[in-house]
């Protein structure tokens, strides 16, 4: 694989900067191994690899935030319309599914020869890795295409106010991501050892796959938690007739959007031990913090915080920061109304799963999104906010189901608020706002 920047950083820098503005999207502490490879997945050389006539035409990472641009992820979700016409959903899926398991195998494989050299080693677990990032874009991409679709579809079947709601609940995949499944397969008597062989990985999850995983201990406790409680019951929603083949895809379109990040970060966990060897060969601690690019030649720096990756088109460069994101101490911001109320309470900002522990009943939840292993902290809490999400997310289902109020999407809220933080969330409006204690 060819990892070379055809064009010089400032000129890449003017052709982002000329989409117009950029929001910030989502708040990512990944290292800049992993976003400068998501960042080459959007390019068109590397969806022609997948065999997808396509690419995602702009994208920029700086200082662990991922921003969005109307212009380009517009233009996105019509090349997207173009390439979903050759290859649908359900093809796309599947390409992403075999990719992953034929990666698996092959990167067990690679653990085979203690003495070949590592920096082969990194190369060909990088070229079994790249198709995730692809599939990264796709999703993405797809929710541009899909999204206006079915508001306009159901427009036709619900009254306004109900509309995305109605299209969170029918989007409810009806493939099972790896959540779900370790939860069946716990009740199915599955034993602690085969759970942590299978499962382990998820823990890592929150740093893209260069973290422990569960211990056994630690997959024996989360075993018993899980039988402490009832499972999940999805309630039925019923779709006319002419939706019905629009909602399957947009199904399968929301179990891809999980499945496709389960999978990178199931693979880069699962290559930390030839990472480790890497990173010794090239004298740094965190392979994870530096280039490929430089990886690849021997020789490699960790790179500062303050730093970007942008992408245009088929070009893809590391740089200093370009927006250098700096949080005020905002005592009101605002999101997306996922359910309704108004409630007040002490903060947790949970970031990983190990944290969800420290949520009591009555706190407000605050994290970047949540997955169904946080049920037991969702259950606690007496609301959600978090920072990213849309109507057909985790967190938006879940509070619907137990009717708490929610915010999503505020981008800013685990960077704002710290824990024991008061604030008052305020679902009738959208807005979550720091208030004095009582």
């Amino acid at each position: 694989m060819a990892l070379n920047n055809c064009m010089a950083s400032e000129q890449i820098k003017d052709k982002i900067l000329s989409f117009g503005k950029w929001d910030i999207w989502l708040y990512r502490k990944y290292g800049f191994l992993v976003t400068y490879l998501i960042s080459l997945g959007a390019t068109r050389k590397e969806f022609a690899k997948e065999g997808i006539d396509g690419e995602f035409p702009a994208s920029v990472y700086d200082s662990f935030y991922w921003y969005t641009n109307r212009e380009a992820f517009k233009l996105a979700g019509e090349i997207a319309g173009r390439y979903l016409k050759q290859k649908d959903i359900f093809t796309l899926t599947s390409q992403c599914e075999q990719k992953h398991q034929s990666a698996k195998k092959q990167i067990i494989n690679l653990f085979g020869d203690e003495t070949a050299d590592p920096l082969i080693l990194f190369k060909q677990i990088i070229e079994l890795i790249m198709p995730m990032n692809v599939y990264v874009w796709v999703a993405h991409a797809a929710e541009e295409y899909y999204w206006p679709l079915l508001k306009e579809a159901v427009k036709n079947h619900v009254k306004p106010e109900e509309v995305d709601k109605f299209i969170g609940d029918v989007s409810f995949p009806i493939k099972k991501n790896a959540h779900v499944l370790l939860e069946e397969d716990v009740r199915a008597g599955v034993s602690v050892s085969e759970l942590h062989k299978k499962y382990g990985w998820m823990k890592s999850r929150t740093s893209a796959g260069f973290a422990p995983g569960y211990t056994l201990e630690e997959m024996k406790t989360l075993k018993k938690e899980i039988l402490s409680k009832k499972p999940e019951e999805r309630f039925a929603v019923s779709v006319p007739d002419d939706l019905k083949q629009l909602v399957s895809e947009v199904q399968e379109l929301v179990y891809l959007r999980t499945y496709r990040s389960d999978a990178l970060f199931d693979l880069y966990f699962l290559a930390q031990p030839i990472f480790d060897r890497v990173a010794k060969c090239v004298g740094v601690k965190r392979i994870d913090f530096c280039s490929p690019l430089e990886v690849m030649t021997g020789h490699a720096t960790e790179f500062a915080d303050a730093t970007a990756v942008l992408q245009y088109y088929d070009d893809v460069v590391i740089c200093d920061s370009i927006f250098n994101p700096q949080q005020e101490a905002k005592r009101e911001f605002s999101g997306s109304v996922a359910w309704r109320g108004c409630v007040a309470g002490k903060v947790k900002i949970v970031r990983r799963v190990e944290e969800i522990g420290k949520v009591e009943e009555g706190d407000i939840l605050v994290t970047n999104m949540t997955i169904p292993v946080y049920i037991s902290a969702m259950k606690k809490a007496s609301a959600f906010v978090t920072d990213e999400g849309g109507i057909t997310c985790h967190v938006a289902i879940i509070a619907r189901e137990m009717k708490k109020p929610c915010i999503i999407g505020t981008k800013i809220a685990t960077q704002i608020f710290k824990d024991g933080d008061m604030v008052e969330v305020d679902a009738e409006r959208g807005i979550v706002r720091r208030v004095e204690a009582v």
